[in-house]
């Protein structure tokens, strides 16, 4: 690890650190590994997780503050190094507010140049993974980091100078930071997490944060046809290197897929990542684009396009992304249970048009679900299998669509049941989907438990 740098970067400060799950732990592992003596105060409700915290007792340069009044542990101090989990809202005062910062905001003073971060409502997992794959079968010094599993400051000690950070983005990670990595990837932005922010203005300018802050050296590598994302590149003139997704004909700087090869297009110039388009196994045309931003990203690196496409051609994906999960009694079942808005759904049934069963919903968050349900309507699907508060709501609107009740439209009481109801009405040959359109949370812990969950009941039926 950097020792310096974190030393010169804490030095002389009052630290807090507010939430103790696995970033909070992570923070302090990384602070007391260079500074043993430093002292910290920790802030978290849940008593529970510095209980079961090893290291707690023998650290007495550490103030614990847990339970109800854990928020008085902040005042005080210089810097609040906040857990992406904890609503912003809780910190009332515009003074400690102020002081907020994060273990993201942190990592990138020390490292920005070094990261490629992807953000997105959908396709970031799979867009970041991609690109570490390509890093790591070209042999590039890299690391994968972020909201896809790995705190970055697990990571610190794997970074030399010429290590590439892959950084996966969340709009929880990315709010209310001041400093953006080298190169920003921004895929796609639709209505979620609605019931974390005031407002979708709020959540779309958390997620712009990943641009915000660049230099005219750094790059943005994004979807020109999503309008929200176009409309906030251009209202707050993002500086750096713009480099379009799609053969949009205004841009200098244009990337897209020409008879299986990707173009990337700048004036008097065209460089081709042979067969890169025509060779992956990721379904579905979203998927194209995700691996156009990777495979951009990749190429400003300095990746040789051959070693793209071989990677690209190697890389099947992650669970629980159109995940093909079995066969059984002549049903392929797929698992998507991280799609959790309704234009993901779309895309998967895109994917897979000859879904015969859909398993919809789960915790309501408000969501708009109308172009949904239109598109449901014209659908080959033939069951609808609505689950949750967000599946009740889905099932009560679609009763003012035309149409879309004389499909067979169910309402089981339980997740399990509707897994049963749509077994029974899917004929052998047909496609079972699990694309849900919702959080997870109503009655599972994530997306995984979820999607693990759907697996486990396949592997029951047997075949």
């Amino acid at each position: 690890m950097n020792t310096a740098l974190f030393q010169e970067f804490f030095q002389g400060k009052k630290v807090a650190i507010l939430g103790f799950a696995r970033e909070g732990q992570s923070t302090f592992k990384a602070i007391r590994k260079v500074l043993p003596e430093f002292p910290l105060v920790v802030c978290d409700k849940n008593q529970l997780a510095a209980d079961n915290f090893p290291e707690r007792e023998n650290n007495i340069q550490t103030q614990w503050f847990l339970g109800e009044n854990y928020l008085t542990g902040i005042h005080g101090a210089d810097l609040i190094i906040k857990t992406p989990g904890i609503p912003f809202q809780v910190i009332e005062s515009e003074e400690l507010r102020s002081k907020v910062i994060s273990q993201t905001e942190i990592f990138l003073k020390l490292f920005g140049k070094q990261v490629v971060g992807v953000t997105g409502t959908k396709g970031k997992s799979t867009t970041t993974s991609l690109l570490y794959h390509i890093l790591k079968m070209a042999g590039r010094s890299s690391v994968l980091a972020g909201n896809i599993g790995t705190p970055p400051f697990d990571l610190i000690d794997q970074i030399a100078e010429d290590t590439i950070v892959a950084y996966e983005m969340s709009s929880h990670q990315l709010e209310h930071i001041r400093v953006s990595p080298h190169i920003a990837i921004f895929l796609n932005i639709f209505q979620d997490h609605l019931d974390h922010y005031p407002s979708y203005r709020h959540y779309q300018l958390a997620k712009l944060n990943i641009a915000r802050w660049q230099d005219p050296d750094d790059v943005i590598i994004f979807n020109p046809f999503n309008k929200i994302i176009s409309g906030l590149v251009s209202e707050f003139e993002i500086k750096s290197q713009r480099w379009l997704l799609g053969n949009a004909g205004e841009s200098d700087r244009r990337v897209f897929c020409d008879k299986g090869s990707l173009v990337l297009s700048i004036p008097g110039k065209e460089s081709r990542i042979r067969d890169v388009c025509r060779v992956r196994k990721l379904p579905g045309d979203h998927n194209l684009l995700n691996i156009a931003a990777a495979s951009t990203a990749a190429y400003l690196l300095g990746v040789a396009p051959l070693q793209i496409t071989r990677a690209v051609a190697s890389f099947s994906g992650l669970p629980h992304r159109l995940e093909f999960v079995g066969l059984s009694r002549g049903i392929s079942f797929y698992n998507d249970s991280i799609s959790t808005t309704p234009e993901s759904t779309i895309e998967a049934l895109k994917t897979f048009p000859n879904t015969t069963s859909l398993l919809l919903g789960g915790f309501d968050r408000g969501i708009d679900y109308s172009e949904l349900l239109a598109f449901l309507v014209e659908s080959r699907v033939k069951n609808l299998v609505f689950i949750g508060a967000a599946g009740k709501r889905m099932f009560e609107e679609g009763k003012t669509i035309p149409g879309l009740m004389e499909k067979n439209c169910l309402l089981p009481d339980s997740f399990e049941q509707g897994f049963e109801m749509a077994v029974k009405y899917t004929p052998a040959a047909g496609i079972c989907l699990l694309s849900p359109a919702a959080a997870s949370y109503d009655s599972f812990k994530n997306f995984e438990h979820r999607g693990n969950t759907f697996k486990e009941l396949v592997r029951k039926l047997g075949g």
